[in-house]
């Protein structure tokens, strides 16, 4: 990155930016006040305008979470004052550019924007992308609210922040060349259930006009049950009764209350968004039979989705283990339903593997798609080309849509982005782009529905094939389950 010049002047007061390979960057922007000391579990308040000029050159803090290898993705530091956003535009010109506003994943526990740099796709595409922080794990996604009957504490909180962050978009982003009338809602993983989530939110809705769904959708969340029974043994962990008094606890004892809590519910996250019935519907089943939002949407999974998570224990143990899984679907759907499943997977490891790929993310983005593509544009994907030896692994993808460099995503890859690997990685991203420019990414892939399920299967060359997952498909029924939505201590 070069030296700073971009200026820019919102209505909340002026930004300088920088140059970042051939477009303007402004980073670390708060859209909201730091949720800190009163405003701790509360929801965000707007930023408040500032004086004279802000510095946006550089990348804010993510947002507390347990750190996973190196910092260096994150950004300069952990803080709870972590509420700000990215911007890349080819230029802040006053022209009206299609905006991409992309949520990161982590399992709601882990992540920042900071890991996903747009340069490359605002120049490439002409468009302007936003990359969110949120709050995540212990500070984002425990019910206290209802735990402490304390109705200063809302619920879904990090979903609330991503909100507030659209609406800072739907407000200012005009300012940086960008369209508010034109925006893309995308994500990965918990970021792609954040995009389905916020699909089924009312108060969300006007916030976006088309969503991109990368390897996941409504079911890996808690139900409402769930959530409290959670929330309880937080409480019950830190000893404490009162809003005030878990205000009052440093960042490092919440953390160690998030990891006891997850040793009391292996199978389902420690932290996540649930059912609420205010903010997002009343329960999972309330948000497979409610409508989606007339707009068009691109959805897809990695082939070999739970090849991630043998490298990565202890978010998704659950799905490693056959046994695990049958007693998921016996209790959750009962045992005809589960012997229905699992008779279509072959009692070996590779049968084990699809099992939870499918269990996981790839049955529940298929049946969201097909819901949705039922009344609107629905396009379809299977990302099959993968790592010589770990297959197409959840979020391999993101190693080809993003500008990822370092050593990680070059052996994630199975090597640097050359030849064949970067043919696949301008593909993929002309087909973002031009659904992020028009809401449809390209003529050669053809729509989804339920007579074809046309699929763009992504490997070394391109083809589009009908219903790929036709007799496995056929086993679930249109129905989805998974280990977030088990109510702890039942059945």
């Amino acid at each position: 990155m070069s030296s700073p010049s971009p200026l820019v002047r919102t209505a909340l007061g002026d930004l300088q930016g920088l140059h970042d390979g051939g477009v303007s960057a402004w980073l670390g922007v708060p859209y909201a006040q730091p949720p800190v000391g009163a405003l701790r579990f509360k929801p965000a308040l707007p930023v408040r305008p500032w004086q004279g000029v802000r510095d946006a050159t550089n990348f804010g803090a993510a947002c507390p979470q347990k750190v996973m290898g190196s910092m260096k993705s994150l950004g300069p530091a952990l803080d709870e004052d972590c509420l700000t956003l990215n911007i890349w535009s080819p230029a802040a010109d006053g022209k009206k550019r299609p905006v991409m506003v992309w949520i990161h994943g982590g399992a709601f526990l882990l992540g920042s924007a900071r890991a996903y740099t747009g340069a490359h796709l605002a120049a490439q595409g002409d468009i302007v992308v936003v990359a969110i922080n949120y709050r995540l794990g212990v500070f984002g996604f425990v019910n206290f609210g209802e735990a402490l009957g304390d109705a200063r504490i809302e619920s879904n909180l990090g979903l609330r922040d991503q909100i507030l962050a659209l609406r800072w978009v739907r407000d200012h982003i005009e300012a940086f060349g960008g369209d508010p009338d034109q925006v893309t809602l995308a994500g990965e993983s918990a970021g792609s259930m954040s995009v389905s989530l916020l699909m089924h939110a009312q108060e969300a809705r006007p916030l976006f006009h088309r969503a991109i769904m990368q390897s996941g959708a409504l079911n890996l969340i808690h139900d409402r049950a769930t959530s409290l029974r959670v929330a309880k043994l937080y409480l019950d962990h830190l000893g404490v009764k009162t809003l005030e008094a878990l205000q009052a606890l440093p960042v490092q004892a919440l953390q160690a209350a998030q990891e006891s809590v997850h040793q009391q519910v292996p199978q389902t996250v420690p932290a996540a968004p649930w059912y609420d019935g205010a903010l997002l519907p009343a329960s999972l089943e309330d948000a497979r039979r409610a409508p989606t939002p007339e707009i068009p949407l691109l959805a897809g999974y990695n082939r070999d989705e739970i090849r991630f998570f043998e490298l990565w224990r202890g978010v998704a143990d659950v799905f490693l283990s056959r046994e695990r899984m049958q007693a998921v679907l016996q209790r959750q759907l009962g045992d005809t339903f589960a012997e229905q499943v699992l008779a279509a997977y072959p009692e070996s490891k590779d049968g084990r593997r699809r099992l939870g790929t499918h269990m996981s993310f790839a049955m529940p983005t298929l049946h969201f798609a097909e819901r949705h593509a039922a009344r609107h544009p629905t396009w379809f994907y299977r990302f099959d080309h993968g790592h010589p030896l770990l297959g197409a692994l959840h979020a391999i993808e993101l190693f080809y849509l993003w500008d990822m460099k370092g050593p990680l995503p070059m052996m994630l890859r199975g090597g640097p982005l050359w030849g064949s690997r970067r043919a696949l990685a301008t593909r993929l991203r002309s087909h973002w782009i031009r659904f992020v420019r028009e809401g449809r990414p390209g003529d050669e892939w053809q729509p989804f529905d339920t007579s074809r399920r046309a699929t763009l299967v992504f490997g070394r060359r391109d083809r589009v094939v009908d219903d790929p997952e036709g007799p496995l498909r056929a086993a679930w029924g249109a129905q989805d389950s998974g280990p977030g939505m088990v109510t702890l201590g039942s059945g």
